[in-house]
């Protein structure tokens, strides 16, 4: 079913390319087969040795005759979540929806109709949107639909756990506005997307799931994250519990969160105070401040994990 967006719309993609070698033509193509093409492509060249640039340039002449805009920057060179949390910051106020794009993914076609779509209901608040995905094996051209991380989306699961990944998101006006509010508060995050999850729903704003697979996200040895599903990546995710990168990355999340109180609901303020308080407190007040604010990751296993950290003082 094609679906028909609001009219008229203006939708921005935001490309962090570092090195994207032959992949990077696929996503751009992508854009170009959507059904709601996008208006504005705005990428930022972190570094890349490879003729990243010079491919988005020759592709920028094509999409000209589309009608779409696309210019590129110089990124801040200090990682991909610093490359993305730059773009936000330069992302045009006047776009009616932003969306996120990794460098080496193919878009379906419906991707941005159906973003629009499910976001149009919410204009006059802050709203994010993740979806599911193809984990594509590129080399032997296998697919597997990627997890379904179940409602609800709320500040309470985010602190904790993301939801979906960055590349499958897409963000309104209204929740670009308070991210711009909020990032010249900040010098890092632990992971881009996470921490619009976090500071979207903590502001109270709208978080949905499409469950439809929108991207075919290819899995390589470079991704950052990967895909989130199977024993080996349950695994991965417990090994960074219990040695220390757990407790690094909530480290990170509370010097993103903390300055930007203010724009957090009193609820939401005040569950990240006592998750502050108490994560590093003596074994009872640990336990209590979990049963108490009621934090949760999705699945048994993760929720196993994450009562582990807490026992083990991982938090």
């Amino acid at each position: 079913m094609t679906l028909r967006p609001p009219d008229p719309t203006r939708v921005t993609v935001l490309l962090a390319m570092y090195n994207g070698g032959n992949a990077l033509e696929s996503q751009l193509d992508s854009y170009l087969q959507q059904s709601l093409k996008p208006t504005h492509i705005l990428a930022s060249d972190d570094g890349s040795r490879d003729g990243s640039q010079a491919r988005f340039d020759t592709f920028a002449a094509r999409a000209a005759t589309a009608g779409i805009l696309c210019h590129s920057v110089t990124g801040p060179q200090r990682g991909v979540t610093a490359n993305f949390l730059s773009l936000l910051a330069q992302a045009n106020l006047a776009s009616d929806y932003v969306a996120l794009s990794d460098q080496d993914d193919i878009w379906l076609p419906e991707k941005l109709a159906a973003a629009t779509h499910l976001l149009a209901p919410h204009a006059n608040t802050p709203a994010l949107l993740g979806t599911r995905s193809w984990e594509w094996d590129s080399l032997r051209d296998q697919r597997q639909l990627s997890r379904e991380v179940p409602p609800p989306h709320n500040f309470r699961h985010a602190l904790v756990q993301n939801f979906a990944g960055g590349n499958t998101m897409v963000l309104n006006r209204a929740a670009l506005h308070l991210v711009q509010r909020a990032l010249p508060r900040i010098a890092d995050a632990a992971v881009h997307d996470w921490w619009l999850y976090q500071l979207i729903s903590g502001a109270g704003g709208k978080v949905i799931l499409d469950r439809a697979p929108r991207l075919l996200y290819r899995q390589h040895a470079d991704n950052q994250i990967g895909a989130n599903s199977g024993m080996r990546s349950k695994f991965h995710r417990l090994g960074a519990m219990l040695n220390g990168t757990y407790r690094q990355w909530n480290d990170l999340n509370i010097a993103a969160l903390e300055p930007n109180a203010d724009l957090l609901t009193p609820e939401s303020r005040d569950i990240l105070a006592r998750f502050i308080r108490d994560r590093q407190a003596p074994f009872q007040a640990r336990l209590a401040m979990l049963r108490h604010t009621r934090l949760h990751r999705k699945g048994a296993v993760n929720q196993a994990s994450l009562w582990l950290a807490a026992v083990l003082n991982k938090l």
